[in-house]
């Protein structure tokens, strides 16, 4: 099982408009959380790193110790996912132009996988990330895994300076305000972080929520149809990505599915994130809130129905987009018992993917085993309870469990291979 390890690596003082433009970068020691890391891996990382930064044209590898020391004082997060006030501050602190956040985990007993993101500190975006590496510990390995760790973070054309959207901190938090505000009826993408999300406008209306006829038999807890409203709202097109989760939460895929005790099912940038709970898909949301203004959630049970059977263009469909499951779906008989790249199959009548299987997607309401008849108007559920309801279906279901009104719930704190979801964005 790989444990995880987490260091962070700051990057120095950029002297402008020089013909040779050198970039010293602070490289920290290694955290090691979990407490059990060979001392000299540790130590080989980080001298690999700074003799791959020193050989990168432009750029100068640099390793005070006692930038450890700085970051403690001033209470900085050691996975280095601070706020953006944290992150301007420590350039202000040592002149540093980025902040390069870098995270390893063992992957076997010789190997181990860096991840990593370079952050401007003026502006608190990530301007490149990097993808899985998987270095051996061995020191030839080790060094030529860290040079190309390095092309492929500090070759980069950084416009963070020059940003096509307009940006204004607002508060401590360093929310953001972005401009022009979102219009209804038009879709968007959510550009914070660089995590480019497509939202899916849907337009209000009402439907029949439950076990329809065209659902078949159904099971108990979706035999009490009602006739829903809804207002309109954004929902994304996709499922969360692992690359998405990753710019937001701060954590990667080896994390999350370490503290679940699973599998990995699937993994890359594209790959839906799986292994997190209710409660951390909402503070993802929260996260996503602040940064941008706007009001992201997960989808209301309604919400989510709603859109899968594809809004006021309800196709009557037993899945999301479909009465045919291969066409709209990943699950147990066409998925090879793991997830898959979002948006590989079709869409539904709206444009969004996946709302029939491949992981199941986490909605804001607590779980009753009955629809309360007269909640009609955009209900939100129980006012208290023990799970959430999660819908859809996964890669792990079967078919009658991607119908668009099939349930399942868990507890808040639960996390599996096989549990993600999608946002809503309320307008």
């Amino acid at each position: 099982m790989k444990k995880l390890l987490i260091f962070v690596l700051s990057a120095l003082s950029m002297m402008a408009y020089a013909q040779t433009e050198i970039k010293r970068v602070a490289i920290l020691e290694t955290v090691d959380k979990a407490g059990d890391v060979n001392y000299g891996v540790k130590t080989l990382l980080r001298q690999s790193i700074t003799f791959a930064i020193t050989r990168t044209a432009g750029y100068e590898g640099y390793n005070r110790v006692d930038m450890a020391q700085i970051m403690g004082e001033h209470n900085f997060q050691r996975t280095g996912y601070v706020s953006d006030e944290q992150i301007k501050k420590l350039g202000q602190m040592t002149g540093a132009a980025f902040v390069l956040i870098a995270e390893a985990a063992n992957y076997d007993p010789t190997h181990i996988v860096i991840l990593a993101n370079l952050v401007n500190v003026e502006s608190g975006r990530i301007v490149n990330s990097s993808i899985p590496i998987v270095a051996p510990t061995a020191p030839e390995g080790m060094s030529k895994s860290c040079a190309d760790l390095a092309k492929m973070l500090l070759s980069i054309n950084d416009n963070s300076h020059s940003t096509t959207t307009s940006i204004n901190y607002q508060s401590d938090n360093s929310s953001y305000s972005y401009t022009p505000q979102l219009t209804t009826n038009q879709d968007f993408t959510e550009t914070a972080w660089g995590i480019n999300m497509k939202m899916i406008w849907v337009e209000g209306g009402d439907f029949l929520m439950g076990c329809t006829s065209d659902q078949g038999n159904g099971k108990t807890d979706e035999q009490n149809v009602r006739r829903i409203t809804v207002d309109g709202f954004f929902i994304g097109m996709l499922e969360v990505t692992q690359s998405q989760w990753e710019k937001v939460a701060g954590t990667s895929i080896y994390q999350q599915k370490s503290k679940a005790g699973s599998n990995t099912y699937g993994i890359g940038p594209d790959y839906p994130m799986y292994c997190v709970s209710w409660d951390e898909a909402m503070e993802f949301c929260r996260m996503l809130s602040n940064k941008t203004g706007r009001t992201y959630t997960l989808p209301t049970e309604a919400q989510w129905e709603y859109a899968a059977r594809g809004g006021n263009k309800n196709e009557g469909a037993k899945y999301a987009g479909s009465n045919m499951i291969d066409a709209v779906a990943w699950y147990d008989s066409n998925s090879a018992n793991t997830a898959h790249i979002v948006g590989s199959k079709r869409a539904n009548a709206l444009g969004i993917y996946d709302m029939s299987g491949n992981v199941w997607e986490w909605c804001k309401d607590w779980y009753a085993d009955s629809y309360v008849s007269y909640d009609t108007n955009n209900p939100v559920g129980p006012s208290s309870g023990s799970s959430r309801v999660c819908r859809g279906g996964s890669w792990y279901s079967i078919d009658s469990n991607c119908r668009v009104a099939s349930r399942n719930y868990y507890s808040p704190n639960y996390l599996n291979g096989a549990l993600g979801f999608r946002v809503v964005c309320l307008p």
